[in-house]
This record gives structure tokens, C-alpha cells and sequence, in this order.
């Protein structure tokens, strides 16, 4: 890490300090794995089911998750981190929810996971349904 990456890494380790820090307590309460990198992003793994959303959750600089990992995932996730960081916990979390509720939950239409990469976070491309102008055959 050197200049405008090594400042954006600590401004995005302080910005989401508060968060991060609830999220680790969240993780060690429920028997977590937990490893930070070299860009302070916090992989907690081995995460019984329901203590995080969908296939994974990242909270601030943290990734709870059950056993996903690889670089993909992780580098989809730290998106995340970055979208906390710029816009702040509060901000981020209404506008996110507000997107998933527009959207009825579907992470194609999300702009958050759009800006996160959705093949990097797992999201395969959804199947267009038969139309009047497709046949299936």
C-alpha cells in the first residue's frame, strides 16, 4: 500500500471504525473465524446460518459470512466497505434498504450490488421468462 491507497485504506478503517467494531462484537458472540487483511477489511467466517443476511453481510470494514470466501466474494464485499465509508453507516443503510425495497430484493436491479460487481459477489444473471415473443423449446 503506498499514497492514495494506503490513505483510502485507514480513512475507510476509521469512517467505518464504529460499525465494524458492532459487527466484530456480533461475530465473536456468534463463534466466528475471524482474519484481517493487509487493507484492514475483517473476513469472519464459519458463521452459523442466520446471523447474517442473504449469502454474506458486510458491516462497515466487516464480512460475515458462513463459509463463502474466495477473492471474488471478498473483493465484492470490500465494495461494500467502500460504499460505508463514502456515504456513512446511516446513509448507506437507509438508501440500501430503500434500493432493495424498490426493487423487491433483487440484486440485479440493487445499485449497490450493481456498483459492487455482481458476478464478483455470486449473483448469476437471471433466466428472461417466455414472453409473447419467446418460446421455449
Amino acid at each position: 500500500m503506498r499514497g492514495r491507497s494506503a490513505f483510502w485504506t485507514a480513512f475507510r478503517a476509521w469512517r467505518n471504525l464504529p460499525v465494524s467494531t458492532l459487527a466484530l462484537l456480533w461475530a465473536r458472540a456468534h463463534g466466528a473465524t475471524i482474519a484481517l487483511g493487509d487493507d484492514l477489511f475483517v473476513e469472519c467466517s464459519g458463521m452459523p446460518r442466520g446471523s447474517y443476511g442473504r449469502g454474506g453481510t458486510t458491516v462497515g470494514n466487516v464480512w460475515l459470512h458462513g463459509g463463502l470466501g474466495g477473492p471474488q466474494r471478498r473483493r465484492h464485499e470490500l465494495r461494500h466497505a467502500d460504499q460505508y465509508a463514502l456515504l456513512g453507516a446511516t446513509p448507506f443503510l437507509a438508501l440500501y434498504g430503500l434500493n432493495a425495497l424498490v426493487t423487491r430484493n433483487r440484486p440485479h436491479h440493487n445499485v449497490f450490488e450493481r456498483w459492487a460487481g455482481l458476478e464478483d459477489g455470486g449473483y448469476r444473471h437471471p433466466q428472461p421468462t417466455p414472453g409473447p415473443g419467446l418460446r421455449r423449446g
